[in-house]
């Protein structure tokens, strides 16, 4: 369970650390970078913190 929850709080790091990345862009950038780009770099993040916190012990 503390694994689960590690790696939800790693999913949802990721997903700030994005939106406060695109915040910080200019108007201009933010209107031209699509959506699916966003979701897509929120995905990666959150997929390489939980693959971080799920890695079995050697």
């Amino acid at each position: 369970m503390d694994r689960l929850l590690r790696a939800a709080g790693r999913c949802a790091l990721a997903f700030l650390l994005v939106l406060g990345v695109v915040a910080l862009l200019p108007r201009a950038v933010q209107e031209s970078v699509p959506n699916s780009v966003i979701g897509g770099a929120v995905f990666v993040l959150a997929w390489l913190g939980a693959r971080r916190v799920v890695k079995r012990p050697r």
